[in-house]
């Protein structure tokens, strides 16, 4: 049975409207010469410009009555419900109710300007090495507009940053199939504007609405890693290495109550230290089986395994700006605990491909299974525990064959995607109990495919 309902957070139609205009231009050079220090040096740089602008805007509607209704009245079908009879002063009226707080719409750029310079070559005997640095200068702003007042002044974020950012490398190939190699670099990481931007917007994977913080900044990365390569053939190889982030500023996502749902936003947490180590494995085999159909076939094994611990880093009088606070700061305590698992980022990462393919490339099959273990997916509001996500295995299996018939190649593809029926699962924990928040099927997928080119 239908039953209308008349209340002020029912009966919305919202209708957006997204325009993205991009612009770029770069020029790069390169000279190489000889010189006595450094055997085959090479000198590059170059200069890049970005121009990024965007214009969003929501507009909502929704059905209300100058009276209540009655009950029948409510119980029509939907369809005769919402007919043009009904559609009256003494019957359903469509009023637009979009926010004139500049909730509905906004404006964003981003400008970058950035040069780089680069040497490379050998500085010692079967050691090379890459230096160089990339300065940029990056103007970001993010303005509210109000559709129904074009001369109000709304809440908006600019940001005016140049940066220096060096980076560096040095392979040593010690044999003729290994090397080690460290690296070293700093980086940025810019808000999104969707970030930034006081427009709510729903996300359709966690049903959850989202709205932008328009005093977040940049977060700045220093990085640094090591790493041992052997190499068996070309694309084959196995390497083991460790790596160390820092970062100053990480973008997280929180989550605020907001009347009887839930309501992300956006904030920037002290800072944060990611480290681990990282394990890859490629190589083909060819074995000598005399079976007609494994007759001139390879067969693929390929792995990886990570390990991550990244932690956010929280002191004794450090501050943040949430949304509700308006820019005004407050104790980041409030918002994240000191030691906690830095949003996104799995504990442990691992993928195994095992496949079969002839020589010639017309037969190819791969079988593919991807782990990752639970990771925050938000900030819980005060007091409560973090959102917590578990990907757990996905099984995928792909082939693809080509033949020929009446002289014409052709393709025959089969794919089968989450065999094992993986779920989403995200869920709040504490002190043993378990919470479901968002726990839905993915679904299985089987397709099959033929082409060919003329």
């Amino acid at each position: 049975m239908y039953l209308h309902n008349p209340q002020a957070d029912a009966n919305f139609i919202n209708f957006s409207e997204l325009e993205d205009k991009a612009t770029g231009f770069g020029i790069d050079f390169r000279y190489r010469f000889e010189n006595p220090l450094i055997a085959d040096f090479t000198v590059s740089g170059g200069y890049a410009w970005y121009d990024n602008e965007r214009f969003s805007d929501k507009r909502v509607f929704r059905f209300t009555m100058n009276s209540t209704p009655s009950i029948a009245f409510q119980m029509q079908r939907v369809d005769y419900l919402y007919s043009d009879y009904n559609i009256t002063n003494d019957g359903l009226i469509l009023r637009e109710v979009t926010g004139s707080d500049g909730a509905a719409a906004y404006e964003a750029s981003l400008k970058t300007n950035a040069f780089y310079l680069q040497g490379e070559g050998e500085i010692l005997p079967a050691v090379r090495a890459t230096f160089g640095a990339r300065y940029e200068s990056g103007k970001q702003e993010v303005q509210a507009v109000d559709l129904f007042n074009a001369g109000a002044a709304l809440a908006g974020n600019k940001l005016d940053n140049d940066y220096l950012l060096p980076a560096g490398t040095v392979t040593w190939n010690f044999a003729e199939d290994q090397q080690l190699r460290f690296g070293a670099s700093m980086t940025i990481a810019r808000p999104q504007f969707r970030e930034q931007a006081p427009q709510i917007y729903l996300d359709p994977e966690s049903d959850r609405t989202f709205i932008g913080n328009p005093y977040l900044v940049d977060s700045e990365l220093v990085n640094l890693d090591a790493r041992y390569e052997r190499y068996f053939d070309r694309g084959q190889f196995a390497t083991v290495g460790v790596f160390y982030k820092d970062i100053d500023k990480p973008i997280e996502s929180v989550v605020n109550e907001s009347g009887s749902g839930l309501q992300q936003s956006f904030l920037n947490a002290p800072k944060a230290t990611v480290y681990g180590v990282e394990a890859e494995f490629k190589k083909f085999f060819e074995p000598e089986m005399d079976v007609a159909v494994l007759r001139d076939m390879r067969f693929l094994v390929a792995a990886n395994y990570t390990y991550t611990k990244a932690e956010v880093k929280v002191s004794e009088g450090d501050v943040v700006y949430p949304l509700t606070n308006n820019g005004a700061p407050a104790p980041a305590e409030n918002f994240v605990i000191d030691g906690s698992a830095l949003q996104g980022q799995s504990e442990h990462l691992a993928n195994i491909q095992l496949g079969l393919e002839s020589l010639d490339g017309n037969t190819q099959a791969t079988l593919l299974a991807n782990y990752a273990s639970e990771r925050v997916t938000a900030r819980g509001s005060a007091g409560s525990p973090d959102f917590v996500q578990d990907p757990g295995w996905t099984v995928d299996f792909t082939l693809r064959q080509k033949f020929t018939a009446w002289t014409q190649p052709f393709t025959f593809g089969v794919e089968a995607r989450n065999i094992l029926g993986a779920e989403f699962d995200e869920h709040q924990e504490r002190g043993g109990d378990e919470v479901k928040l968002n726990y839905y099927e993915l679904g299985r997928s089987l397709s099959f495919s033929l082409s060919t080119r003329f």
